[in-house]
């Protein structure tokens, strides 16, 4: 049991640190091609990809949130304290939630607007299909979620 623990504390203390300095650099604007694959190294792009970079940083925290709450909820398993496991679980599930709103904001905010309007006069509806972003967003995204479900897995013991 405690072997499985002191795994999952280091899993997540692994992923936590990767998190967060991927959100630095990507806030900074740098190590953009990891999203923006050749689209970073054009100037006329520069703007939108230092957006994409501090977007991608706000979902890096959120999910270096996640990461956090769990370490310090397997830490309160370790030391048997059902008070830190209690409060620890509840921040851990907002925690979650709250990766999913970003998840939501994050390919919602990146949607571009229909530059031509409806015929009729008033604003076009955005479109709903993924042809905007990089695959490399895509791919990056993907990637985190699967840390953050490799690490669960790993903290329940799968």
């Amino acid at each position: 049991m405690e072997g499985t623990v002191i795994a999952a504390i280091a899993a997540s203390g692994v992923s936590l640190v990767a998190f967060a300095l991927l959100a630095t650099m990507f806030w900074r604007g740098r190590w953009l091609v990891l999203l923006a694959g050749s689209a970073a190294a054009d100037p006329e792009r520069d703007k939108a990809c230092r957006a994409l970079g501090r977007r991608m940083a706000a979902v890096l925290m959120a999910a270096g949130t996640l990461m956090a709450t769990l370490v310090v909820f397997l830490a309160g398993e370790l030391a048997r304290s059902a008070g830190v496991v209690s409060a620890a679980s509840m921040a851990n599930n907002v925690a979650f939630v709250a990766l999913v709103v970003v998840l939501i904001w994050f390919f919602i905010v990146q949607r571009p607007n229909d530059e031509h309007g409806s015929p009729k006069g008033g604003a076009a509806p955005r479109r709903s299909s993924l042809d905007h972003l990089h695959a490399a967003t895509i791919v990056f995204v993907v990637a985190v979620l699967a840390v953050v479900g490799a690490v669960g897995a790993v903290a329940a013991g799968l």
